[in-house]
């Protein structure tokens, strides 16, 4: 009882920190894309992509290598910090050389002192207390969740003020770094561990983190590249609202789907030597998505342009002109998540691996020889949204060759919901045109009526068409949940 106590207080805190993380990066979000500019908001894009890139060169796996660990020694934690240490140190040092080189490819020269100040904070978080492993490994995130809070303040407090006052891309520069200062400091503070210089574990930590540090970096040049090309080939503007549309675009997804689906994908471990049964799992957790997802993606398709004004303002135009192809980028997520959760859970990390460079090297060069001839933004959106559909459905086709998915089953949920959807959408829509509506007034009315009226369809007609309740769904979900 005790342990589960623990286990639950531990997962509370944890995601009322992700929770909250991404509630106040949401709001300075809105407030920001108020006060700065397009252009503002495609500096942060491109110094955000090369930042990322070069912390991820030198990820090390220390988190994941230390926590599944049976047995932790100073050894361990002193070794993992130090490693940590030398790469990030020697990224930033790169970074820094090469910073002139990456603004002038990206034809913004002025970015290079930008992104030369950006790379301190790989260095700054690298020097942080190797002892919050510690914590982790015992389930105690109590602390960590309150330095975690304690930072986003500190960001959010610094971004805001610098905004107002510098109306500049250089208030999330400074508020990064402050917010990483504010993370390392603490970190000393709430762990009593003092971390010494020391290799001796370095070929057992590589041997371990090696093949996550290549799926790492190719995921993440697959899921950037398209922000990659369109800073090289369009301008500042239209990639500022291209960047602003897909972080509204994905909002659902990371800050609801994806923890909600957490829970449900530790799941699949438990039934990896059971063909049959894990195939009922993954296809349960693909229906109970697709009632999720497709009116999520239905709602942002139709009201893209509202949405966007209500959120960002007037002056985001072109980010509401692509918001609604965006959504599709929304909706693969999300299944695509499910799906290499379940692969990995049976050990196929190498498949997954050789999945991500396939299309990484399909979407570089579609992408490349289109924009060689085009420069139609929206077109090659859809281009891309297409090749991340092509290919959710090839590695789901893949993963039913492993495991037998119930395939009519899925393909029902995703009819039936999407049927639902539509029948919801006409019925707001024709009620929202009864009378005359503000921007914000239409928006809340709107979501309201659709979610509404989605539901109630949901809870009447699942039963009679998908063989089973809403209720079963949620029970079913609980029960998952509760033994994760």
């Amino acid at each position: 009882m005790i342990a589960a106590k623990g286990l639950f207080a531990s997962a509370a805190f944890s995601s009322g920190a992700k929770f909250i993380g991404r509630l106040i990066g949401l709001v300075s979000t809105l407030i920001l894309a108020r006060i700065l500019t397009p252009t503002d908001f495609a500096m942060i894009a491109i110094i955000a992509i090369v930042l990322h890139l070069f912390d991820i060169l030198s990820h090390t796996g220390s988190e994941q290598y230390i926590v599944q660990k049976s047995e932790v020694f100073d050894g361990d934690l002193n070794t993992a910090w130090t490693l940590d240490i030398v790469l990030k140190s020697l990224m930033c040092v790169l970074l820094m050389s090469i910073a002139p080189l990456i603004a002038e490819f990206f034809e913004q020269v002025h970015l290079s002192f930008a992104i030369q100040v950006a790379s301190i904070t790989l260095i700054i978080n690298a020097l942080k207390n190797p002892g919050l492993l510690l914590l982790k490994r015992n389930l105690d995130y109590k602390k960590v969740f309150y330095l975690s809070l304690v930072q986003r303040i500190a960001s959010f407090v610094t971004v805001i003020f610098v905004a107002f006052n510098w109306q500049s891309y250089w208030a999330f520069v400074i508020a990064d770094i402050v917010g990483a200062v504010v993370f390392t400091l603490g970190a000393y503070k709430i762990q009593p561990f003092r971390p010494v210089f020391s290799l001796l574990k370095v070929s057992e930590q590589w041997l371990f983190s090696k093949w996550l540090l290549g799926k790492s970096i190719v995921g993440y040049l697959r899921s950037q590249i398209d922000t990659v090309l369109v800073a090289k080939f369009f301008s500042t503007a239209q990639l500022g609202n291209y960047h602003m549309a897909r972080d509204v675009a994905m909002l659902p997804g990371y800050n609801i789907l994806g923890p909600a689906i957490e829970p449900l994908l530790a799941d699949f471990k438990d039934h990896k030597n059971n063909p049959i049964k894990l195939g009922q799992r993954v296809s349960k957790v693909l229906c109970i998505v697709s009632f999720i997802v497709v009116p999520i993606t239905t709602y942002i398709a139709f009201y893209p342009a509202l949405i966007i004004d209500v959120l960002l303002g007037a002056q985001w135009v072109i980010a509401g002109e692509i918001l609604g192809v965006m959504s599709l980028l929304f909706f693969y997520y999300c299944f695509l998540l499910v799906i290499e959760s379940a692969l990995t859970a049976m050990g196929k990390v190498k498949a997954i691996f050789i999945f991500d460079i396939v299309s990484l090297l399909v979407i570089v060069g579609t992408l490349l020889t289109y924009l060689q001839m085009y420069d139609d933004l929206n077109n090659m959106l859809w281009l891309r949204v297409s090749i991340g559909l092509a290919s959710t459905l090839l590695i789901g086709i893949a993963l039913h060759l492993i495991v037998p998915l119930k395939c009519m089953q899925i393909a029902g949920a995703l009819l039936l919901s999407a049927a639902m959807s539509g029948m919801a959408l006409t019925i707001t829509d024709w009620l929202t045109k009864q009378v005359e509506l503000g921007q914000i007034t239409l928006f809340l009315l709107s979501g309201v009526l659709f979610c509404g009226v989605y539901a109630t369809m949901l809870v009447i007609l699942s039963p009679h068409l998908m063989g089973t309740s809403i209720n079963n769904i949620l029970a079913e979900y609980s029960k998952v949940k509760g033994n994760v």
